[in-house]
């Protein structure tokens, strides 16, 4: 069960999160996946971004939730929950993933800022839709979404 103190702190580690979604209807459809792209890089290496897409594509994903870790004495916690695709729907752009810390620019980033937090940039949690139909498996990412942000506390991509 996770501690209302924590969702309000954004104190609800890695671990934390996989063992609720284990004993949650998500069971078996949540993955972490590797970014390829190194902890302090500002930006992925040449082919590494291709190759992060590749592995949802590999995976038959289509439209999928996630979650953003922020690092805190090398231990990862949750931040964001945000939906996106990969190339299988978004043919020219992928998925939409990013790390970037302008504090202007959203609630989680402003957060990490006053904070003097950063990003888990090396990896992020995939949750995958059920459905095929590609409207249907879009509409399924924003209720995942919403559970994420309702069931941990975190701010929305």
């Amino acid at each position: 069960m996770i501690n209302v103190k924590d969702k309000e702190m954004f104190n609800i580690s890695k671990e934390d999160i996989l063992c609720e979604l284990e004993n949650s209807k998500y069971k078996g459809r949540y993955k972490i996946y590797n970014t390829y792209l190194e902890q302090d890089a500002d930006r992925w290496r040449r082919g590494y971004k291709y190759k992060f897409q590749q592995s949802l594509v590999d995976d038959n994903l289509k439209f999928f939730a996630y979650i953003k870790f922020y690092l805190d004495k090398r231990k990862k916690y949750a931040l964001v929950a945000g939906t996106s695709g990969s190339y299988i729907v978004n043919t020219s752009s992928g998925c939409d993933l990013g790390f970037y810390l302008y504090p202007q620019k959203g609630p989680a980033k402003k957060w990490l800022y006053d904070n003097e937090k950063q990003w888990c940039q090396t990896e992020f949690l995939v949750i995958a839709t059920n459905d095929e139909e590609k409207e249907k498996s879009h509409k399924e990412s924003k209720e995942i979404e919403k559970y994420l942000v309702r069931t941990f506390g975190l701010f929305e991509s």
